[in-house]
């Protein structure tokens, strides 16, 4: 890959990638495909930096293979980071979340960039090793929180003074965000996961983007709660508590017990309603106490421990969902109550959505269920596919149905230090039914938050101009951005005309098809209008695999097979990249167990094979070999192999008696 001036970052070594052994670092292991570094380029944040200019893009070369082009969403200050939104133009749901701290200022080699890419398949990441350095990673979790059920200590906590219960609430500036729960969260981190981050910049920044990832969950999921970082504190613990475990979790939210003490005064100070701790290690992603119901009683034990090392596994929101009430899937749990508030995942296992388990839905489906920042919501889809099952059937999965109420019962459990209302941007259209406004991402939104709204033209229409606050606007573009400073309105003004159209074509590269699947957009239209969304399936020939989605600018789309296109204002192209399965995995279980690999047969360079473990009877796993040497798995069971590296690999599975 040729280096671009627009590029956020240098890679370390141009036109090269350096791959990784998986399980090679200690904070993640058995789950790195691949990794390498590169230098921040100035120049490249400039449109991060710079005010919004529709359509300009990020260029984010991930790897050889994968350049990720972004247009911007959205932007917001949470926790002194610059939290960044953008998405893959041309894509219907894919997103690109990047948290920056400095680089703005104009002074080079102080930059703490972050980023998290949600594309479908494949999960990418990249955090800051350093000012002006960045790891970039490819992984494929194999830990799952593996939580046990977490039940408070019968010693009930003291209730916060009547000076915090007597507070008054701080009068809100903004009216838009009424209905929503904002839940204001404190978050505190240990020595071990300041270490893993690389300093406290890194841990902050992670800090930003578990949240940050949260709340973009429960807005696209269509739930009516925001999380509001009100602090951030570093907390001494003893080293035996610095991990995820239930003992952990007891002692940080249990007062006077000599274990993180200062947490809930701090808490009682910044009016949080809730505390989440994020600790060293991998034994597990994270644990958190679920109410039943959220109330009064589950005040004190509104907390969570999550694993610096999982926060790019959707963890951080995976506990806050805890918290309020939901549930993992069925599969892993069971005897949950069935109130709607569980994790899902399809039949075939395309996904599985922020509370399920991508261990449990592998084992039920034999899917890859690759996990989304998507609650369960029965009333949406996601390429194409349901997410959720309706509140009115057996097992049912229906967050979105849950969490709203369940938030506004956690919100109040601390009333607010400062104003946390949010702010609304009231759209419209004129005249009527002549077009649509669509955010870039869901409101309300952060006072002072700025976002991109995009008008689309109905059939017999063209975009003529914007309105904001009843104040005709200069530009001409169809992407407008918006700054929150408070509650605004924003009206899109389109006149008749001959509707703008595109054309969407599609090829492949290898040995397979590319399958055209209807939705009810592309069906009722014509002609392919600007805005409609189109499902393409991609279908690899016998002895092939699908690498990837790229489209005609170059920009990688993910590897999910589905893959969901939105028309756009000129042609557009999409390719699906296929290769051939030509390497062998070689399964030698040592001593008396099994192993069982995701799929049989061969595998082509980029593939990724999950291995399970199964010992016999009065026998243990008591570790990996890869190609002979020592290798990382996960605590139950699986371990990754990696293809990148286009050669043939043996995984030995060492079992000895209990």
């Amino acid at each position: 890959m040729t280096p671009d001036p627009a590029d956020a970052f240098t890679p370390e070594v141009p036109g090269t990638t350096r791959t990784t052994t998986p399980g090679a670092n200690p904070s993640t292991p058995g789950t790195t495909v691949r990794q390498r570094t590169g230098t921040v380029r100035d120049s490249g944040l400039a449109p991060i930096c710079e005010p919004p200019r529709p359509g300009r893009e990020v260029r984010f070369p991930l790897f050889d293979d994968v350049l990720v082009k972004a247009v911007e969403t959205g932007r917001e200050t949470v926790g002194g980071n610059l939290v960044w939104h953008g998405e893959v133009p041309g894509t219907t749901d894919q997103t690109v979340l990047v948290t920056l701290a400095g680089g703005c200022d104009t002074k080079p080699g102080n930059e703490y960039l972050g980023a998290q890419f949600a594309l479908g398949g494949a999960l990418f990441d990249i955090s800051a090793i350093g000012p002006g350095k960045v790891l970039i990673s490819e992984t494929t979790p194999l830990v799952d929180e593996h939580e046990p059920h977490a039940v408070p200590p019968r010693v009930a906590n003291p209730l916060p003074g009547p000076g915090v219960r007597a507070r008054k609430a701080p009068r809100a500036k903004c009216k838009g965000g009424a209905g929503i729960a904002t839940v204001d969260t404190l978050v505190a981190y240990t020595p071990k996961a300041r270490a893993e981050a690389g300093g406290e910049a890194q841990i902050r920044a992670q800090v930003v983007k578990g949240v940050s990832l949260a709340n973009e969950a429960f807005a696209v999921s269509g739930i009516k709660v925001r999380l509001r970082l009100v602090f951030t504190t570093p907390v001494d613990v003893p080293a035996a508590y610095d991990t995820v475990s239930s003992a952990s979790l007891a002692a940080f939210a249990k007062k006077g017990d000599g274990v993180a003490d200062t947490l809930p005064a701090l808490r009682d100070k910044y009016g949080a309603d809730q505390v989440s701790v994020i600790a060293g290690g991998a034994a597990a992603g994270g644990i958190g106490y679920i109410p039943s119901p959220p109330g009064p009683s589950w005040s004190e034990w509104t907390y969570t421990v999550v694993a610096q090392s999982a926060i790019a596994s959707y963890s951080f929101g995976h506990e806050i969902g805890h918290n309020l009430g939901s549930n993992h899937d069925w599969t892993t749990d069971p005897k949950q109550p069935d109130n709607g508030a569980s994790g899902y995942f399809p039949a075939k296992g395309e996904f599985s959505t922020l509370m399920a388990y991508e261990s449990s839905c592998r084992t039920a489906t034999k899917g890859t269920c690759g996990r989304v920042n998507r609650f369960s919501n029965s009333h949406q889809k996601y390429r194409g596919l349901v997410l959720g099952k309706p509140m009115t059937q057996i097992d049912s999965a229906d967050s979105a149905a849950v969490l709203g109420t369940n938030g506004k019962a956690v919100a109040a459990y601390r009333k607010a230090v400062t104003d946390d209302s949010l702010c609304g941007v009231t759209t419209s259209v004129s005249p009527a039914s002549s077009g649509t406004v669509t955010p870039g991402t869901p409101g309300p939104y952060a006072q002072g938050a700025t976002v991109s709204f995009t008008a689309t033209p109905a059939k017999g229409y063209v975009f003529d101009h914007w309105m904001l606050d009843g104040k005709q606007q200069a530009s001409k573009a169809t992407r407008f951005a918006v700054t929150t400073a408070n509650d605004r309105t924003l009206q899109a003004v389109f006149k008749k005309g001959a509707t703008p159209t595109a054309k969407v074509t599609t090829k492949k590269s290898g040995s397979g098809m590319v399958r055209a699947r209807a939705t009810k957009k592309s069906r009722a239209a014509e002609d392919l209008f600007v805005g409609t969304e189109l499902l393409y399936e991609a279908v690899p020939s016998a002895g092939w695999s699908f690498a990837g989605w790229k489209l005609s600018g170059g920009s990688h789309a993910g590897d999910l097979s589905l893959v969901g296109v939105r028309v756009g204002e000129t042609d557009q192209g999409l390719e699906a990249v296929f290769a051939r399965q030509k390497y062998a995995l070689e399964l030698c279980p040592h001593g008396h167990g099994t192993l069982t690999a995701s799929r049989p047969g061969k595998y082509a360079a980029g593939d990724t094979a999950i291995v399970t473990a199964k010992p016999a009877k009065g026998h243990v796993l008591a570790g990996w070999l890869l190609d002979g040497k020592p290798y990382a798995g996960s605590p139950g069971g699986e371990a990754l192999v990696s293809f990148t590296d286009g050669r043939h690999h043996t995984l030995t599975a060492k079992f000895r008696k209990k």
